[in-house]
């Protein structure tokens, strides 16, 4: 009774956070332009999602179709977004191109086992993907270390997607699912050091909710 609940919890807490990059779009529409932020933290959960639908296809978890199907169209349409409000889509353009043939080689990849190992090459690629998609965030955290500030690191996102990980990381203690548990205790890690930069390099130009750490501009004003 527990486990059906705090699946439909998960499944809920999950599709609620499919409208959070809506702030992004309003923030590009704002600006007049997505130039400045990267397109990599949109593309590689594009990826890891693809994973996850298969994934939870082959284990027959409806939680994880669910989930990273609906996850998968709603994203399309913030890249849709971004590429409007992209002066420079050729990057853009090749990053979809390379992410389309990631995701092709490695399901060949996958069909290429016997039956019986197949769940858990998915599994094993899944996870591992996860893991090496924080190249994105720590990309970010190096962008960010580097101009000084974190203007273009959304906080709300931030604590939204930390949020996010802990459910599936109990959800994965709670299934005895390994590659939930160690994904997401990788991507906690790296919330954490994030979350930190909010008062090493505070953003130039907007106030860090919950933390209340004032823009750096401000601080210049004072």
């Amino acid at each position: 009774m527990f486990l059906q609940l705090f699946k439909v919890w998960i499944g809920v807490f999950s599709v609620s956070f499919l409208f959070l990059p809506i702030l992004l779009v309003l923030d590009w529409k704002k600006r007049g332009t997505a130039e400045g932020f990267s397109s990599v933290v949109l593309i590689i959960p594009m990826i890891i999602q693809a994973f996850w639908l298969r994934h939870g296809w082959m284990t027959n978890d409806t939680t994880q179709i669910l989930i990273n199907s609906m996850n998968l169209s709603v994203l399309s349409c913030y890249i849709a977004a971004y590429a409007y409000y992209q002066p420079k889509r050729k990057f853009l353009i090749g990053q979809l191109i390379s992410a389309l043939l990631i995701i092709k080689c490695a399901f060949l990849y996958v069909d290429s086992h016997d039956s019986e190992h197949m769940e858990s090459a998915m599994g094993t690629i899944a996870a591992g993907a996860q893991i090496l998609g924080l190249g994105g965030r720590v990309y970010e955290i190096r962008r960010a270390i580097k101009m000084g500030t974190t203007e273009y690191i959304p906080a709300v996102m931030q604590f939204a997607v930390a949020a996010l990980m802990a459910q599936w990381f109990i959800f994965g203690i709670v299934t005895g699912n390994k590659f939930i548990v160690i994904a997401n205790i990788a991507g906690l890690t790296t919330s954490a050091v994030t979350l930190n930069l909010y008062f090493r390099y505070p953003p130039l130009t907007w106030t860090v909710p919950i933390f209340n750490i004032p823009p750096k501009n401000a601080k210049k004003q004072e």
